[in-house]
């Protein structure tokens, strides 16, 4: 039987990515099946199932699912270098001194808009988002407990700084590859994406001072901030050198080394500190792999620093596979394919482009989780039509940012999601409220679209003239 013939009608698409979605909403919302590889694993027969039904055969579904999950060995990779490097720069005192001289540098009031700012300039440095949250994002968690904040205002802060660079960095894998799959030059799609981006963090930063002013300071969960001071100062040396490792990340990212030996160099130059600190092989051997065991004076700042290792992020890696298979289902039976044409019919004016395009690239998350396949698939399909409709395409490229790159981690089982919960310890659920900048930048799309600001023309005009902003290319 052809591809063609086995095409899921329009119907059975939408059941086909409806009824797992809802399976696996059911799971982790409602019955709160945490981790929620359980729901996964269902989800994941419901569709072959379906699929099934329209003529596949099992093998087929079974290179599609095993395809989709070849994907992420480079993320799988990253993983396990994230989990070594936690432990290995809290056994090098990287991580309590950015813990100790956060306490100390950053008032309380202030700290949820500090962490927006520090990792949207890590990240924009670095171009990732994973190293500024598995590196800096844990450090600062961890300050953010100490003043007493709600673990999820904390993350929705790293996370909306992270994903900050991770759009906007010329060196980020993201919008390099948005930017060539639209073929748009590097920088002009930067210069584009600055009119959603800037107003998207000045409603992020405005959202993180109103919280800020809301916290009540209360830090009875770790004691005194002065005891947890004294208590660090007491187990580490917080000497200068400590600061080497985030330093190297930084400077060796930002000269596009490849981003797997970059993390190799953060973990060793963290090892030769530990060991130069008097740290036996075989402890970092057990730290590496199990995850570091803080053995300080403080039950609670114990807790809150024996974190990393190789084993703690295991089940996110079932997490992510499981989730990658169920989107390679949907990806082999053409099911996202269905949808998507049936999303452009008529669309033509820029409100209707933009918003096929931002649901184009929701849709694709929430089927496949993949920020890649929701920036490239969006890309691809959309070119065409933008282009007959007169706009130019750094309208489009930036537009599967907003979307695509934003978006992942506001779904609970994505790759990006699952990465958060193993790193920083909360579900997308709890901190998806609090991640400002990654859902306010579509709505500035939308509102970009009904205005006409910033929708340039293939002319290289603007739709509203009186508008027309950054260089034109």
């Amino acid at each position: 039987m052809s591809s063609d013939a086995r095409k899921p009608s329009l119907t059975w698409a939408l059941l086909t990515f409806s009824i797992p979605v809802a399976i696996i909403l059911y799971g982790t919302v409602v019955v709160g099946v945490r981790p929620p590889v359980l729901p996964l694993l269902v989800a994941l027969v419901v569709a072959a199932l379906m699929c099934l039904r329209i003529g596949y055969n099992w093998e087929e579904l079974q290179d599609g699912m095993l395809s989709a999950v070849g994907r992420i060995q480079i993320a799988v990779a990253i993983l396990m270098l994230v989990g070594i490097i936690i432990a290995s720069w809290m056994a090098s005192g990287t991580i309590p001194a950015i813990i100790y001289w956060g306490l100390k540098l950053i008032a309380p009031q202030h700290f949820l808009v500090s962490t927006f700012v520090l990792c949207s300039i890590a990240s924009l440095a670095t171009g990732t988002s994973f190293g500024t949250m598995g590196t800096i994002g844990v450090a600062l968690l961890g300050v953010g407990g100490a003043m007493g904040y709600n673990p999820a205002w904390t993350v929705g802060a790293i996370v909306s700084g992270a994903y900050f660079g991770d759009k906007m960095s010329p060196v980020s894998d993201s919008t390099n590859i948005a930017a060539t799959v639209c073929e748009v030059p590097l920088f002009t799609h930067i210069s584009s994406m600055l009119w959603t981006t800037l107003p998207a963090s000045v409603v992020a930063a405005i959202g993180y001072a109103i919280l800020g002013s809301m916290h009540t300071g209360n830090v009875s969960g770790l004691g005194n901030i002065n005891t947890i001071l004294a208590t660090l100062e007491s187990s580490f040396s917080l000497s200068p050198i400590a600061f080497l490792p985030p330093i190297l990340m930084i400077a060796l990212a930002y000269k596009r080394l490849p981003v797997l030996p970059v993390m190799v160099i953060c973990v060793v130059s963290a090892l030769g500190i530990a060991l130069f600190e008097g740290a036996s092989v075989a402890s970092l051997a057990k730290f590496m792999t199990n995850g570091y065991e803080a053995s300080t004076s403080s039950p609670e700042l114990n807790k809150l620093l024996s974190r990393g290792g190789l084993m703690s992020i295991m089940v996110t890696i079932l997490l992510l596979t499981c989730g990658m298979a169920f989107g390679g289902v949907l990806e082999k039976a053409r099911v996202l394919e269905v949808l998507l044409d049936a999303m452009l019919r008529g669309a033509n004016s820029a409100i209707s482009l933009i918003g096929v395009a931002l649901a184009s690239a929701y849709i694709i998350l929430l089927g496949t989780g993949s920020q890649i396949l929701a920036v490239v698939v969006t890309g691809r399909a959309l070119s065409r039509p933008f282009k007959e409709a007169g706009f130019d395409l750094r309208v489009l490229s930036r537009t599967c940012e907003d979307a695509g790159t934003l978006g992942c981690p506001l779904v609970p089982w994505s790759v990006h999601a699952f990465y958060i919960l193993g790193i920083l310890g909360v579900e997308a659920v709890d901190f998806l409220p609090y991640a400002f900048f990654n859902w306010s930048t579509p709505v500035i799309a939308l509102a970009c679209a009904l205005t006409g600001l910033g929708i340039m023309k293939s002319d290289k005009g603007s739709v509203r003239q009186t508008t027309r902003l950054g260089p034109r290319s």
